[in-house]
């Protein structure tokens, strides 16, 4: 005998359409850059994968600010 578990149809069916949804590609991505975009938004920190600007600024940073021997010379 299986074991079975019992629900409503109204929430079975809900879970199809979950279901369904959650297959969709083109949604996903489409969810997925809304998301983004609503995050750079509100947060205004969002770079993706452009990240020049930080290692361009780090290294400017790091190099203003440690001193060695060299400077005293």
């Amino acid at each position: 005998m299986k074991p079975t578990i019992e629900i409503p149809v109204e929430e079975y069916n809900a879970m199809k359409e979950e279901i369904a949804l959650l297959k969709d590609q083109p949604l996903l991505k489409k969810v997925n850059r809304l998301v983004e975009l609503l995050y750079e938004e509100k947060y205004g920190l969002y770079l993706g994968d452009d990240t020049n600007d930080l290692t361009e600024s780090s290294i400017q940073q790091n190099y203003t600010l440690q001193k060695s021997k060299w400077d005293d010379v």
